[in-house]
């Protein structure tokens, strides 16, 4: 991000602060159109944030990036080589074998990334109290991108 402002005048500018590159792996499986996604099926999705703020005139930063990254870094941790599914799934939902079955209930009527994303973005903003846009890739060329503020 480049931003060009007067050095008199900057305290009440909006900036945006990003970090990126957070990968976790995950399965889900989602009721769209392609049959094949009805399937459990796994993604390792990539996570890019952005907060918008003023900037702190004590500090001369909007928040310190290593705030942003300890945060990013807990949430994402939830999701991490889990199951993710809706909540109204959990009852349904029987695996056995000599394996974990770690499951990330979301609280959403699918499983989807848009879903993933909206959850994320929510639990960045309840813990930062920033307008927070999130990136949130499936694979390496899909992606879906959520803006949470207070308004929502």
């Amino acid at each position: 991000m480049v931003a060009f402002l007067h050095h008199n005048n900057n305290h009440n500018k909006k900036i945006v602060v990003g970090v990126q590159g957070f990968t976790f792996d995950a399965g889900h499986y989602t009721k769209g159109i392609s049959k094949k996604c009805m399937n459990l099926h796994g993604h390792t999705f990539r996570l890019d944030v952005e907060v918008e703020g003023e900037i702190d005139p004590e500090t001369g930063m909007v928040i310190d990036f290593g705030v942003i990254k300890n945060v990013v870094k807990e949430i994402i941790k939830e999701y991490d080589h889990k199951i993710i599914v809706p909540k109204r799934d959990l009852e349904k939902i029987v695996i056995e074998g000599p394996f974990n079955k770690d499951i990330k209930p979301i609280d959403y009527p699918e499983a989807t990334t848009e879903y993933i994303a909206l959850d994320i973005a929510r639990k960045i903003y309840e813990k930062l109290g920033m307008s927070v846009r999130v990136r949130l890739f499936e694979g390496e060329r899909n992606y879906v991108v959520v803006e949470w503020s207070g308004e929502h």
